[in-house]
């Protein structure tokens, strides 16, 4: 009888185990959609505490639920406004959380823990320090690039927007150029020093207050050398991720193409020709060398007209 209990009671324990550790779970989300990331908590007892989290984040909080209700205190300030239980009603311990508007900065691994009210009452809140009972890997991929086709002298605005505007960097760069910084933003303040002098004074945030995430870029008379790949990244407050090492969230081919006979300008700033004032200039000089050949023909059938005549008019 002893070993029959011992042994209902080590498959009660591991069923338990069952129940409280889920296996990973991955999901793949495009840039700009809305995502949920499932967890589930055993409903015997009322949930007190929910905490979803990433490691790599301070404050690593995606999401802090009490009692009272999301506290975006504690909450990573990327996430604030963009995360939300999906029900918080948490009925049959539904736990899981939905991410709005996700970009590839939200790639990560995310921790689900929950405390009953009864174990909450023994912790000082917010070091909840519980295993995690889901663990759920989400991977963003990044935004399909953009092409925009401008002509020279033209002003054109490149797209970017981040979750949200708690930034302390915001670097638009083009590879191919050193130093590549088309605009480097950082600290609350426009560094122009590491600017490339060919966009010196050519470009300005479209809105300073970076409302709503928005760091677009103006870029002002716009040359053929302006032509390339640009790519928009950020750093967030909180985040020790590095700019330049992570992926852009913005990637945009600016085309500039010179009209006929129109002039543009390298990167050294001086001025290069398309190469149609050439062909322009040599479609010319073809032109007139037919009309002066169209002239000599025309001659030398009127001169032979006038002959025949003349020889017909002769005696016989």
């Amino acid at each position: 009888m002893a070993a029959g209990r011992s042994a209902s009671l080590c498959w009660s324990l591991l069923s338990a185990c069952v129940l409280l550790v889920s296996a990973d779970t991955n999901i793949t989300a495009e840039h700009g959609e809305t995502v949920t990331l499932p967890c589930r908590a055993p409903n015997k007892e009322t949930i007190c505490v929910v905490e979803w989290g990433r490691s790599d984040l301070w404050p690593e909080y995606v999401l802090f639920y009490r009692p009272a209700g999301i506290d975006p205190d504690y909450q990573h300030p990327s996430f604030v406004n963009r995360v939300d239980l999906q029900d918080r009603q948490m009925k049959d311990g539904d736990v899981s959380v939905v991410i709005q508007n996700v970009t590839i900065d939200d790639t990560g691994r995310y921790e689900c823990r929950v405390v009953k009210c009864r174990r909450a009452q023994r912790l000082q809140i917010p070091n909840v320090h519980s295993d995690p009972i889901s663990v759920v890997y989400l991977r963003v991929a990044p935004p399909e690039p953009k092409t925009i086709t401008a002509e020279p002298g033209q002003t054109v605005t490149l797209p970017c927007r981040a979750p949200n505007n708690n930034l302390i960097v915001v670097d638009w760069s083009r590879t191919d150029l050193d130093p590549e910084y088309m605009f480097l933003y950082r600290d609350g303040h426009f560094d122009a020093d590491n600017q490339h002098p060919s966009f010196k004074n050519r470009v300005e945030l479209q809105d300073r207050q970076m409302k709503d995430g928005d760091v677009s870029v103006i870029l002002k008379d716009v040359t053929t050398a302006d032509s390339g790949k640009y790519e928009c990244r950020i750093k967030e407050k909180g985040t020790s991720r590095a700019v330049l090492g992570s992926e852009p969230i913005s990637t945009i081919t600016l085309r500039v193409v010179a009209r006929t006979g129109q002039v543009g300008r390298s990167n050294d700033g001086e001025d290069e020709d398309d190469g149609s004032a050439g062909l322009t200039a040599g479609l010319s000089v073809c032109a007139g060398l037919l009309v002066v050949v169209a002239a000599v023909v025309g001659l030398l059938i009127y001169r032979y007209k006038k002959q025949s005549q003349a020889s017909d008019m002769q005696p016989v």
